[in-house]
């Protein structure tokens, strides 16, 4: 209902265990803008299902929401590629909020994790997963329109249909921007993209 009430166009998808989301997953995660996973689905523990669903798609945009709020579960979804993590104890418009961020590209973490985890030093371990870079990275035009696409977070269809590129081409492209990166996923090649100079909101 919040998801429609944001956007009455959406076309809003649901699964209520793990084995459902894996083959939704499968389907449509090509096309899909945003997957909003909860960690505690039946049939999985931990970060379980969010390991299958990166090995299946690993472009898909992820924002997690749980329950689980301590600094192992939080490190290793973004560790994982996720797009934002979000307790299951935020407001409904702190939810509708971090779902525009990440949907524009951003990485979403609710500030009050954000002060916790710069007081016991999580954000500090978590910025060590992300590869420093030691040179200039340097990108070809379409790769910079690529990442550009990336950062306003575009699903691999909509890059294709921008650019007028094969899904094949767009997944090479994105290849390469990781390996520029060195990043192995979408959240860690906009952190270091940033860092590198490239206008990303994180």
């Amino acid at each position: 209902m919040m998801l429609l009430d944001r956007d009455p166009t959406a076309e809003v998808l649901t699964a209520g265990s793990a084995a459902d989301a894996i083959d939704l997953v499968t389907r449509e995660g090509d096309s899909a803008d945003l997957l909003i996973l909860d960690l505690s689905m039946p049939g999985v523990s931990g970060t379980e299902l969010m390991e299958e669903i990166v090995r299946i798609q690993p472009m898909l945009k992820i924002l997690v929401v749980s329950g689980l709020v301590d600094e192992q579960s939080i490190m290793r979804v973004l560790q994982l590629g996720a797009a934002g993590f979000v307790p299951k104890s935020l407001d409904t418009d702190m939810l509708t909020s971090a779902i525009d961020f990440v949907l524009k590209g951003g990485v979403f973490i609710p500030s009050k994790l954000l002060a916790e985890s710069q007081r016991t030093g999580f954000i500090n371990r978590t910025t060590e997963l992300i590869p420093q870079e030691a040179e200039p990275v340097h990108l070809t035009e379409r790769q910079k329109d690529v990442l550009m696409l990336l950062a306003q977070g575009a699903p691999i269809k909509r890059i294709c249909r921008d650019l007028n590129l094969s899904e094949g081409t767009v997944k090479t492209h994105v290849a390469a921007i990781y390996r520029a990166f060195g990043a192995t996923n979408r959240t860690e090649a906009l952190l270091a993209a940033r860092r590198a100079g490239y206008e990303i909101a994180i």
